[in-house]
């Protein structure tokens, strides 16, 4: 089943702030600090892709886990369309800034690295990155608050999530990465974002021993690295 991904507003109600540029008509005087990030990909088998990142207010969920997945963040989690939801997020008021944090594909045991900026209020970072070799698996943060403490490191291991809007076939008709090539073609599945069960033998033509993973995903490295 074919589909085009297209984004409204309501759908990203998970957000839930506003539709106009982050700073509009503000005087925002709060000090600015600059953070080096770093997606490692800890896997063995599973590409991930380009990771969309947003630096918000607190109160903003870019997505949450047992919440329904917005358009836009299901579009990265089935097709890794990252662009999509990287124009959703930088259309809203409480979103400072957001974008794509590598090139390409993160491939098995390497690593993309980018820069962000907090300013004020605007002091929390999201991800999603799609394990593109699935239906719809995806890795990341969501609303983690960066600290202002230079020069202390903080890593983070992050397991798999399922984003719950795609049945996890495990055809390669489904599955848009380089097992497949087979983007824009899903099964609806309409549930909520939860831990993925992974990669399971017997269930069509993906494999453990071919695409499987065990333990966390991904490693995020924050550092402050100006001010």
């Amino acid at each position: 089943m074919k589909r085009l991904i297209m984004f409204s507003f309501a759908a990203l109600a998970v957000l839930a702030i506003g539709a106009t540029p982050a700073f509009a008509g503000k005087k925002e005087k709060s000090k600015s600090y600059t953070y080096k990030i770093t997606v490692e990909n800890l896997t063995k088998t599973q590409p991930l892709s380009p990771p969309v990142f947003g630096v918000h207010k607190g109160k903003g969920k870019v997505w949450q886990k047992n919440k329904v997945a917005s358009h836009a963040v299901a579009g990265v989690a089935e097709d890794a369309n990252g662009g999509v939801l990287v124009d959703a997020l930088n259309k809203l008021r409480s979103v400072s800034s957001a974008g794509l944090g590598a090139d390409a594909p993160i491939g098995p045991g390497a690593s993309a690295s980018f820069e962000v900026t907090t300013k004020g209020r605007y002091n929390r970072l999201s991800i999603v990155s799609m394990l593109v070799n699935t239906n719809d698996a995806f890795t990341g943060v969501n609303s983690l608050r960066l600290n202002r403490a230079k020069n202390k490191m903080r890593m983070i291991q992050k397991g798999a999530y399922d984003a719950g809007s795609e049945v996890n076939t495990q055809l390669k008709t489904d599955i848009p990465g380089p097992c497949c090539n087979n983007p824009s073609a899903r099964v609806p599945e309409g549930d909520v974002i939860r831990k993925h069960a992974g990669i399971q033998d017997g269930v069509n033509q993906l494999t453990v021993a071919d695409y499987g993973w065990t333990g966390p995903v991904a490693k995020i490295t924050i550092e402050r690295v100006a001010s």
